[in-house]
């Protein structure tokens, strides 16, 4: 089974003002769309991700090496490009893309990690839209998905209930305050709160930024706007309501970031609601377009991104200062290097142990079983026969679960995993993108994601791929079963149309993303990691720094603005050379002050 891949959903933030600030730095030339039908069709033309390494192919001179080519690998990277730098990523699978990469198995083409995406994309005044211009150089398009855009059910024998969430903050409260009639005080404060959470992110952002010492007078300073990410979502809302449906449809998206409301930040929760607020989105082409253009920004700069190309660790001298990287027996210098791989990856497996005693806070810091991450997922990849319209395939997502009451239900499976999934994510990329039946006519996939427990699958993490033992099978085909149960209670008019199945594990996920512990989404998003003051863009180990979604919340997009923060760690003055165009001052503008139709209500 070639193709085992875990995934890594959506989730992002509304950073609000706080990515303002970083879209001061960035420089953009508005350009009408580089993007052909042609090349949204045909999405792999020149296998640009799959170049695999020789040293041969390495580039002199280099300014940076970029470990890892998930989004915030990728959004470092182009912006550094973009200021003139010449940069090497490094990335370990046999295709780039983290999570934005799509594979194809007997005529049928999977993503892994992008299943939709918020942040109000679609509209070209946007800063999410102004960041993704920029990186792919106006390379990406996206398509809207249906106006409801999730469908949140609770199943339980034949009794079957769903909530639907539809696109704008009006719509949604409504739909809510129609559902909900007498919890109308507790509806209303939530959305208070997620607006004021989306405006607090500025402080984080600012802590994060800032040199250590300035660190600690900005928490002095936004202590009381971050509070809510201090306290876990159900500490939040049950001090607005006893309702525990209501709870229950206010938190259905935990999947999304893999913490139960009892052990996540309110904080993700809201700001995840704040992303979604005006709909759903998805990538024309597939989510492989993404890399396939930014792979071309960083190589008209002299870079270069090469694939089976696994660091073993980073080079740091005898005073602290990394220096390049060991890679397959073979040595390459930069006077930047910068990990996307996840903290603990990074400082626990590539700093050697000689300098150990400069990230001893680090360290004990992935220690703390409250910044661990909890949940890890199996993903299931369905081939399915026939017309997408035959079929009555929908263009939005599916979440079930047995009872409105989430942490039960983490509780009960975790206990005794033949109970119930606690969560099964349902969604069909082959309808959400206009393009696929032009690669792929007749033919459709579904992709059916539950959560699982690394604990379950961990004694099979050092057995050779494709061949763990018929444990492992037996595990996989019974969990596979039940994943399809789900798909087939929800749309039975699949059966008998299926051709093609595969379902990846958290080991898989270890194995082809490198991931530790099956930790698609990075650390715990629970209030212990938004204490964390070492979790930033800088290291104690010089000229080394973080990106990704470990440097602020999960998710292509916090990966993403993850990948902004580095650059602006790394290299503002690269950037402030080009200095501030009318195109990102508009997009900041945008996010500050929103449309009306965009706003909370």
């Amino acid at each position: 089974m070639r193709h085992e891949k875990m995934v890594e959903r959506i989730p992002a933030v509304a950073l609000g003002i706080a990515v303002g600030a970083a879209t001061f730095f960035l420089v953009i030339k508005r350009k009408k769309s580089n993007v052909s039908n042609n090349d949204m069709v045909d999405n792999n033309i020149d296998n640009i991700t799959k170049q695999g390494f020789s040293m041969k192919k390495v580039p002199e001179n280099l300014d940076m090496i970029v470990i890892g080519s998930g989004m915030g690998g990728m959004t470092l990277s182009a912006i550094m490009a973009k200021a003139g730098k010449k940069v090497l990523v490094l990335e370990q699978h046999d295709v780039a893309g983290g999570n934005t990469h799509t594979f194809e198995e007997n005529g049928y083409e999977f993503d892994t990690g992008l299943h939709y995406i918020g942040g109000m994309v679609g509209d070209k005044r946007s800063l999410l839209r102004f960041l993704f211009d920029y990186i792919t150089d106006n390379g990406v398009e996206w398509e809207q998905m249906d106006n409801t855009y999730d469908i949140a059910v609770t199943r339980s024998g034949t009794e079957r209930e769903e909530f639907r969430i539809r696109s704008g903050f009006k719509e949604y409260k409504s739909d809510l305050l129609n559902r909900f009639p007498d919890e109308a005080n507790a509806i209303e404060t939530y959305f208070k709160m997620v607006k004021e959470v989306q405006h607090s992110v500025f402080y984080l952002f600012m802590m994060k930024m800032c040199p250590s010492f300035f660190s600690k007078i900005v928490r002095w300073i936004g202590h009381s706007k971050l509070q809510l990410f201090h306290k876990t979502t159900m500490e939040v809302l049950s001090g607005l309501t006893t309702n525990k449906e209501l709870i229950g449809v206010l938190t259905y998206m935990w999947g999304d970031y893999g913490e139960p409301p009892a052990r996540g930040s309110f904080a993700i929760n809201a700001l995840l609601s704040y992303h979604f607020g005006n709909g759903a989105f998805y990538p024309v082409g597939g989510p492989a377009m993404i890399a396939n253009n930014v792979v071309r920004v960083i190589e008209n700069a002299g870079g270069k991104v090469l694939v089976r190309a696994p660091v073993t660790s980073i080079l740091v001298d005898k005073n602290g200062k990394a220096y390049g990287v060991e890679i397959k027996r073979n040595r390459i210098h930069a006077p930047i290097i910068v990990s996307t791989i996840g903290a603990p990856q990074t400082f626990q497996k590539l700093i050697p142990e000689d300098q150990h005693h400069r990230i001893q806070k680090q360290l004990e810091g992935l220690k703390d079983p409250n910044v661990a991450p909890a949940i890890s997922l199996m993903s299931l990849y369905v081939g399915i026969e026939g017309d997408a319209k035959e079929l009555d395939l929908p263009k939005r997502n599916l979440w079930v679960f047995p009872s409105w009451e989430h942490d039960y239900n983490c509780a009960v499976f975790k206990k005794d995993a033949s109970k119930p999934l606690p969560a099964v994510f349902i969604s069909f990329s082959s309808v959400k993108d206009p393009t696929y039946n032009e690669r792929h006519p007749g033919r459709q996939v579904a992709l059916v994601i539950g959560p699982a427990y690394y604990e379950d699958f961990e004694k099979y993490k050092d057995l050779r791929v494709k061949n763990r033992g018929d444990e492992y099978v037996k595990l996989k085909e019974k969990m596979t079963k039940r994943l399809m149960d789900c798909l087939f209670q929800e749309y039975p008019q699949l059966e008998g149309k299926i051709n093609y199945i595969d379902l990846g594990t958290p080991v898989s996920c270890d194995y082809y993303l490198g991931n530790h512990r099956g930790a698609i989404y990075g650390l715990s998003h629970s209030p212990a990691r938004f204490q964390c003051d070492w979790l930033r863009p800088t290291t104690p180990i010089k000229n080394l720094y973080l990106s990704g979604q470990d440097v602020i919340v999960t998710g292509i997009t916090g990966a993403a603005f993850g990948g902004v923060m580095s650059a602006i760690s790394i290299s503002m003055s690269s950037m402030l050379r080009k200095g501030v165009i009318i195109g990102g001052m508009k997009a900041f503008m945008f996010e500050l002050f929103p449309p009306k139709q965009y706003q909370i209500i």
